[in-house]
């Protein structure tokens, strides 16, 4: 008997190509037992999903998010970066007015806003050190994850490490609660070969991937180069910090050669194209990625970028910038589609675990719903229209239902971890002090 057994619905997942059909699925345990056309009927499972008219897929991996902004969202509006670099130093980024209690809250929003919106498996990149509160925030919501703690105690202040002992309790967390330890990295502009060997000394030492912002805008590209005579990803490359074990977001500026490194290198990208066009750092070359072998996957930055943490608008995004910046057939759906969950579950040497629906991998996945005007008429066969509507026309509002682990985390919905109503009246408040500091 499977513990969880749902059926009739539309497939959809990249172990066939994308090519959606009519089945069901029966899981035991975390995993996939059975993924396939027959019917599952109701006697055969503990709890039985009958999922005619939904779409079940993957759940969705965001690579990169900053859930400490949760609560300055729209803030940022109307500003590059570089603006409210300047607009915000004073107070470094509102952190002078806010406590730990707020920033954990304003992450739980975060993931909450996500896990509804079709999200499993999230990547939290974090402005000041929370320790072991950064892994329970994540914890409690029942998302899963990977959680960069910053290498520095404060990120405005370069050669300010966290210690030893704060990165082994961190990493030990993470480890134990299954969510994935990452180490923050510098920014550009403080790039220099002694805090560079320093960090991938300590990447090394406790065995950590590595997340930094790379290439991701054009004045800390040419702060780095007017410095070293090379750019970001050259800089890097030289000195042999590019690898697999590097997750780069952003990565608006690549060159050919650059992007060459990337690929020989199994460096990951984690591009957030709506943050890029938002804030006007630029357009990525993706198409000339994807065609070269890096693995790209996506990302929805913070509130103050970005606003929404919704990879379907993502998928969106990144469709239509790049058919219009390098033209039509630059991108295809299945290549996009794979940014959204394949790519993300590689990026963190996790493809075997999750990122399709097939037998023996874990059960991470969502319904979406398809008996709505925006997500009609549908086609299967030939003449397939179920990858367009995921990629054109859902939103993270149209997911009812999400697994994580064959465990149930959202039902018609509705989150089961935690109490949404207070995590918002916290975040509220919080938000409400950085306003009145502001007048």
């Amino acid at each position: 008997m499977y513990d969880v057994g749902i059926s009739g619905a539309i497939i959809l997942s990249g172990h066939n190509g994308y090519q959606p059909f009519r089945g069901s699925v029966g899981i035991t345990g975390e995993r996939f037992d059975y993924v396939g056309e027959k019917e599952i009927t109701r006697a055969e499972c503990r709890l039985f999903i009958d999922a005619a008219g939904k779409i079940l897929m993957p759940g969705l991996v965001n690579g990169h998010c900053h859930g400490d902004m949760t609560l300055a969202r729209g803030f940022g509006d109307d500003l590059t970066l570089w603006e409210q670099n300047q607009a915000f130093a004073e107070h470094n980024w509102f952190e002078r007015f806010i406590d730990e209690e707020d920033r954990f809250y304003s992450r739980q929003l975060t993931y909450c806003e996500a896990l509804l919106a079709g999200t499993t498996f999230i990547m939290e990149n974090m402005y000041w050190t929370m320790g072991t509160g950064s892994v329970r925030a994540m914890a409690e919501v029942g998302i899963g994850g990977g959680l960069a703690e910053d290498i520095r105690a404060d990120f405005a202040k370069p050669d300010m490490f966290v210690t030893d002992q704060e990165l082994l309790r961190f990493r030990d967390s993470c480890i134990d609660y299954g969510r994935i330890p990452v180490l923050g990295g510098i920014s550009e502009e403080d790039y220099e070969n002694g805090r560079l060997g320093r960090i991938e000394r300590k990447r090394k030492d406790f065995g950590m991937l590595q997340t930094c912002h790379l290439a991701e805008n054009d004045w800390r590209r040419d702060m780095v180069l007017e410095k070293y005579q090379e750019t970001p990803i050259a800089y890097l490359h030289r000195r042999g910090l590019l690898g697999e074990h590097l997750l780069g977001s952003h990565v608006v500026y690549a060159s050919e050669a650059e992007i060459g490194y990337l690929a020989e290198t199994g460096t990951r990208v984690v591009n957030t194209p709506l943050c890029e066009m938002k804030i006007a750092d630029g357009i990525a070359p993706i198409p000339q990625m994807v065609k070269a072998g890096v693995t790209v996957c996506l990302g929805s930055d913070g509130a103050m970028w970005n606003n929404s943490s919704d990879i379907f608008r993502e998928m969106k995004g990144m469709a239509l910038l790049h058919t219009l910046n390098s033209g039509i057939r630059s991108l295809t759906k299945a290549e996009i589609l794979d940014m959204a969950t394949i790519n993300g579950a590689r990026a963190f040497g996790l493809e075997k675990e999750y990122g399709t629906i097939e037998p023996e991998k874990k059960a991470d996945f969502i319904l979406v719903q398809t008996q709505v005007p925006h997500m009609m008429p549908l086609h299967l066969g030939k003449y397939e229209n179920i990858t367009s509507h995921v990629i054109y026309n859902a939103t993270g509002n149209d997911v009812t239902d999400v697994f994580i682990s064959g465990k149930q985390m959202v039902e018609n919905r509705r989150i089961l971890t935690v109490d949404t109503v207070n995590i918002i009246s916290k975040v509220q408040a919080a938000s409400e002090k950085i306003v009145n500091a502001l007048v």
